[in-house]
């Protein structure tokens, strides 16, 4: 097992799971916007918060126009052929809405009506903004390019995707996606589980524990070994719920 091909295979999992969950949460008409944000200079001016920052002021500039900071995004790093690191930004807004230039400053108005300029969301280098038609491929192309080989290559401590303004549905929807097979075949998407302390999966309203099917051999988590088989109570082939139990009369 290939821990950076783990890495990636979970990107993909979970980026491409809550873009298509945050894409059906909308209504029709709702606008959607993506953004590139781009360095000026190069890795020695990157910083791991700079990303969390600007969702912070989008944040801030959706609660100015709509009363709710809750905002649906998605986002996916990517390496420029300079080897630089930029962000590739999807965020999905009620319709009328248009999110400001990531490099232009902004504005709002206070409750006496009186207009406020806000810095720039993203003070670092440049932006472009454009409308979406297809966001989960989008993002999901961004996404294919990030590889074992490379992904090695991103600053240390660099986050490489992220999501928010799921519900609760998406939310257990993707959880369920991460989980490994052995989980997701005695699990439903309601189902709370949890690693455990020592390995494994522990349903933490009922007390239930998976207990892992490999185990590292040899040094480091480079090679793996399988040292149980976990039975299934169900075969899935994606998300599912649990029928409710007949009552007998």
């Amino acid at each position: 097992m290939d821990p950076k091909q783990a890495r990636v295979t979970r990107l993909r999992k979970g980026l491409g799971i809550a873009a298509k969950q945050l894409h059906n949460q909308g209504p029709k008409n709702q606008q959607i916007w993506m953004q590139t944000l781009t360095y000026a200079g190069d890795n020695r001016d990157w910083k791991p918060e700079h990303i969390s920052r600007y969702l912070d002021a989008l944040r801030k500039w959706h609660y100015s126009r709509t009363g709710s900071k809750k905002v649906r995004y998605a986002w996916v790093a990517e390496l420029q052929q300079r080897g630089v690191i930029h962000y590739h930004v999807i965020v999905w807004l009620e319709g009328g809405l248009t999110p400001p230039k990531g490099d232009m400053p902004w504005k709002s108005k206070d409750r006496k009506g009186v207009t406020q300029w806000h810095p720039a969301m993203w003070p670092h280098g440049m932006s472009n903004r454009l409308k979406s038609t297809a966001p989960v491929a989008y993002l999901m192309k961004y996404a294919s390019k990030i590889e074992s080989k490379n992904v090695g290559s991103f600053p240390h401590g660099a986050r490489i995707h992220g999501a928010g303004g799921l519900d609760e549905s998406g939310r257990c929807i993707r959880r369920w996606v991460l989980w490994p097979a052995y989980v997701q075949g005695n699990a439903s998407v309601a189902d709370r589980f949890k690693p455990a302390p020592g390995g494994g999966f522990i349903n933490h309203e009922t007390g239930e524990l998976l207990l892992p099917e490999f185990a590292p051999t040899g040094g480091g988590f480079s090679r793996f070994i399988r040292i149980r088989t976990t039975p299934r109570k169900i075969d899935p082939s994606g998300p599912f719920s649990w029928l409710p139990s007949p009552t007998i009369h």
